[in-house]
């Protein structure tokens, strides 16, 4: 009996670029408030990171499975689990880039007039916009490994496959799926690594 890989390892990738693009685009505001160079409002700054640290305190297994449970089997539990992840994880190592680059320019523009926001965009943004798009891609390739197991707990993608097979006990379907699956993560990674040395 024949089988379709082709559509639960579209929907795999789907699952995971969507989840990295859409965590990633959340993740920026936020690692930007959670910077103590930009953000010197105390309060608001140990509250943002504190959410960030409850956030990241779940696995992307946990969040698919109760993603799962809420709007039942398919892609989108898949989708905002790996969308949470991913903003989670790359607000903290994005927060800490920005603590480590020069202010000088964005004092001295703010001291010319400008405010704040102008400032920011004009000094700052030029200075992290390498390092935010080399961690989402970074993102994207880790996400793939965790898109692969998602369909365990019903998130949708080739996991799905995957566990069918096992249960029917065909492991050289299991085989297969899994070569197909390693060549799909090889190549993303040296896309990834590859972008990433032109973004470096």
């Amino acid at each position: 009996e024949g089988f379709n890989i082709t559509g639960p390892l579209i929907d795999t990738i789907q699952m995971s670029f969507l989840g990295s693009v859409i965590g990633s685009a959340f993740a920026l505001p936020v690692a930007i408030i959670s910077s103590s160079n930009i953000n010197k409002y105390k309060p608001f700054l140990i509250g943002t990171r504190l959410f960030l640290s409850i956030v990241r305190t779940l696995p992307v297994l946990v969040y698919a499975a109760i993603f799962a449970y809420i709007f039942g089997f398919g892609t989108i539990p898949g989708v905002l689990a790996i969308t949470i992840f991913t903003f989670a994880i790359l607000s903290k190592m994005l927060y800490e880039k920005i603590e480590t680059i020069d202010m000088g320019a964005y004092i001295a523009i703010e001291a010319t007039g400008a405010t704040k926001i102008q400032a920011f965009f004009t000094a700052v943004i030029p200075q992290i916009m390498g390092n935010y798009l080399s961690l989402a891609l970074y993102s994207f390739e880790i996400n793939i490994r965790y898109a692969a197991i998602l369909g365990y707990v019903g998130a949708g993608g080739i996991g799905i496959l995957l566990q069918d097979r096992m249960n029917w006990l065909r492991y050289d379907d299991v085989v297969v799926v899994l070569l197909v699956l390693f060549v799909t993560v090889l190549s993303i990674e040296n896309l990834s690594r590859y972008l990433r040395k032109r973004l470096g």
